[in-house]
């Protein structure tokens, strides 16, 4: 013969061996004790917080022969019947299997027929399974039950009903048992039943019952049928010390270890988010937490690690996954991506992660302004001619201190390289002491820039509009009774230049602080008076070198090439001139291969296909 199970060997038999429902013992006691009991009642809750035991418990009430305060004796033959499911006067009916009209409409023809007590009570348990054609058939008779009969209906979804159901019925809500109330309850079932447990065990339970009095003492016959071992419960603790380290390895190391012990992914998932929600509840309503106060504390030491926002967004996250292993072919897959999106900010890319990301930056932020700096950060040093930071600055060494002067009662040390004098007497000379070595100048400001320097630092990469490509050709080649000579290629080019250089010597002016007026002079014109910028001249000893010839373009070189031909038919032809173009861009013009340029000899023979070259000789 098969052991009866915990849950029913210890199903409370009284209003007052129901443990945590207070309101819903009062509410029935005295209903039963004042003659007041109602015609219908919709007990809703979880599962195993005793919603079909209180119903049974007031179908004995309500018949039994020596009530006291409104608490059945459980002596009497109505009361044994009850317990046994013998009754004549009670009757249950399984609403997820009989869920059709058809068993409806048989349960109110026999409503109305007598019965040996003095209440007839239906009990109708998951009765938000009935369907639309069940529930009407039903409505009427809630509405107008006959005197003598009393409808108890229980369900674990009471949204699912109807409004028309619900307002029919006094609507009693069954609630999770508090952690101290189970606890008490679990320990004192373990000792009633002998099993000698250790605390570990029936913390277990505990947690594994998750508030639900059936559930946990499940969970108790189990843990004693393995003689308390805890070996196979997961451990939980360390996917939230995965999150919270961030440790995505840590995270799938302990995935696969649930796994390898037989447990099914998305039991796991919903074992973990049920954890993560207590952590959650721990930091906003410990008292809602169904955990000893032990484990509770150290549940909330955790969740302050990782923070509400970042139990919020596992939460929310895996939740995501539980729906998605509905269609998926490895559910594994899903809860493994999503762990690893909770524990890499690269992994996880949607808007939640972002946000996580900037809750961490604050949260440095805000410990970095309570701990302040530690130290203050040095400003690079600046370029004192463009006032820009010096690239590498900050990490130049500074220069060494000079070394400080001996007094004066103490010689100087003698100088490495001081020559050593031979004394008179032949003796090993002694050496001369060498004068101590002078302070360093003070250092003085940096000058200002010159010209030539403000051009090719600023200047230069300033200019707008045409100015740009023309000066760019140029160069600074020296001073002059207070002008600056700008050389550029020829006169075409620096008469172009003219119709800018205001501009320029405006910019130039801004830049060093000091007027400044421009001369444009060509190449091969007069050289300039030697100035300070210009290098300085050779020694007389050497002769001086030959001057460079100015560079010729391709097209200056056909038309000297050109010009020296000579010609007995026809006068002197003028040299080629380029045309006057002043939207031609010279800075985008290129030299042409040497190829390309073509004699007068090679014109001529292209013009005379079939003519032979004489010569005179």
């Amino acid at each position: 013969m098969a052991t009866q199970s915990l849950y029913r060997r210890y199903r409370p038999r009284r209003f007052s061996e129901l443990k945590g429902q207070d309101h819903v013992v009062r509410a029935l006691r005295d209903a039963v004790a004042q003659g007041r009991e109602g015609q219908a009642y919709l007990f809703s809750g979880p599962r195993g917080t005793g919603k079909t035991t209180s119903a049974r418990i007031l179908a004995k009430v309500l018949n039994c022969d020596n009530v006291v305060d409104g608490e059945p004796c459980c002596m009497c033959e109505s009361c044994k019947a009850v317990e046994l499911g013998t009754s004549y006067d009670v009757h249950e009916l399984d609403a997820a299997s009989n869920n059709g009209v058809d068993a409806i409409r048989d349960l109110v023809e026999k409503a109305s027929l007598g019965t040996p007590g003095r209440h007839k009570v239906y009990i109708l348990d998951e009765v938000h399974m009935l369907s639309k054609a069940a529930e009407a058939a039903l409505l009427k008779t809630l509405e107008e039950p006959p005197p003598h009969v009393v409808f108890v209906l229980a369900t674990t979804d009471p949204q699912k009903m109807s409004d028309t159901i619900r307002s029919r019925t006094q609507h009693l809500q069954f609630h999770l048992l508090p952690s101290d109330t189970l606890a008490e309850h679990v320990k004192w079932v373990a000792d009633d039943a002998g099993y000698d447990l250790p605390q570990s065990a029936l913390d277990a339970a505990l947690e594994r019952g998750g508030g639900s009095a059936r559930d946990t003492l499940s969970a108790l016959e189990l843990l004693a049928s393995t003689g308390g071992d805890t070996s196979d419960i997961i451990d939980l603790d360390e996917f939230l010390g995965a999150l919270i380290d961030r440790d995505p390895g840590r995270v799938l190391t302990a995935m696969g270890h649930a796994v390898s012990m037989g447990r099914d992914p998305r039991t796991i998932t919903e074992d973990l988010v049920r954890h993560l929600r207590n952590a959650f509840l721990s930091l906003m309503a410990p008292e809602l937490v169904v955990l000893p106060p032990d484990r509770l504390d150290a549940i909330a030491a955790r969740a302050h690690e990782l923070g509400a926002a970042g139990l919020v967004r596992a939460i929310e996250r895996l939740g995501e996954a539980l729906v998605d292993m509905r269609h998926a072919p490895d559910p594994r897959i899903l809860v493994e991506v999503a762990l690893v999106q909770l524990t890499s900010d690269q992994a996880g890319g949607d808007a939640t992660a972002f946000a996580a990301r900037i809750d961490r930056l604050e949260a440095q932020l805000a410990e970095l302004r309570e701990r302040g700096p530690a130290t203050a950060a040095a400003a690079p040093p600046r370029d004192p001619q463009t006032g820009r930071a010096k690239l590498g600055g900050a990490a130049t060494r500074p220069a060494p201190e000079p070394a400080a002067a001996p007094p004066a009662d103490e010689p100087a040390p003698p100088a490495a390289d001081a020559p050593a004098t031979p004394a008179a007497d032949g003796t090993a000379p002694e050496p001369t002491p060498a004068a101590p070595p002078a302070a360093d100048p003070p250092r003085s400001v940096a000058p200002a820039m010159t010209v030539p320097e403000a051009w090719s630092h600023t200047v230069k990469s300033q200019l707008k509009g045409l100015a740009r490509p023309l000066f760019a050709a140029g160069e600074f080649v020296g001073e002059r009774d207070g002008e600056w000579l700008f050389q550029v290629p020829n006169e075409a080019h620096g008469t172009k230049c003219e119709a800018h250089r205001a501009d320029v010597e405006a910019a130039l002016s801004a830049a060093v602080g000091t007027p400044v007026t421009i001369r444009i002079v060509a190449e091969g014109g007069a050289a300039p008076a030697a100035s300070a910028t210009a290098p300085p001249p050779a020694p007389a000893a050497e002769p001086a070198a030959e001057p460079a010839a100015p560079a010729e373009s391709p097209i200056e070189r056909a038309a000297r090439a050109a010009a020296e031909q000579p010609d007995d038919d026809e006068p002197d032809a003028p040299a080629y001139v380029p045309p006057d173009d002043d939207e031609v861009d010279l800075s985008e013009l290129t030299d042409a291969p040497p190829e390309t340029v073509k004699s007068p000899i090679d014109r001529l023979a292209e013009a005379f296909p079939g003519s032979e070259l004489m010569r005179d000789d």
